[in-house]
C-alpha cells in the first residue's frame, strides 16, 4: 500500500525539482549532526519523480512525496540557511520506520430513544 509523506511548504515548483521549507522534525531525520535554535531556515530540494502523483507540487501549499518512490532513493539536497552552497542527502530517511496505519473499523452505533427504559 504506497502512502503520500508531507515534507513541508512548496517554496518553488520546476520543470524537474520542488523545493519544500523544512521543520525542525523533519530536519532532524535528514541531517540529526544539524544544530540549530527555534526554527530552521533550511529548504530540500526534490526530484519531481519522487513527488506525489496524488497531490502535484503547488507553490505555498503542503508538498508530498510518494513513499514508494522516497524508498527507492533519489538525488536530493538540502541548503542549510546562512550557508552557500547545498549538501547532498539520502532522501530514504524521511520514509525510515513509517508504517501507515491502518483505517478505524466503524463502531456500532447504538439507538437511544426517549422515555425508554
Amino acid at each position: 500500500m504506497s502512502f503520500d509523506i508531507a515534507i513541508g511548504q512548496c517554496t518553488e515548483a520546476g520543470e524537474d525539482f520542488a523545493v519544500a521549507k523544512l521543520d525542525g522534525a523533519m530536519l532532524r531525520k535528514l541531517h540529526p549532526t544539524f544544530a540549530f535554535v527555534g526554527q530552521p531556515n533550511v529548504h530540500l530540494r526534490v526530484p519531481l519523480s519522487i513527488c506525489s502523483t496524488r497531490r502535484p507540487p503547488r507553490q505555498g501549499q503542503e508538498l508530498f512525496l510518494d513513499c514508494t518512490k522516497v524508498l527507492a532513493g533519489a538525488e536530493t539536497s538540502l541548503a542549510l540557511g546562512g550557508q552557500s552552497g547545498s549538501i547532498a542527502v539520502d532522501v530514504r530517511l524521511i520514509a525510515n520506520g513509517m508504517e501507515p496505519m491502518p483505517r478505524p473499523t466503524p463502531e456500532q452505533k447504538t439507538r437511544f430513544i426517549a422515555g425508554r427504559r
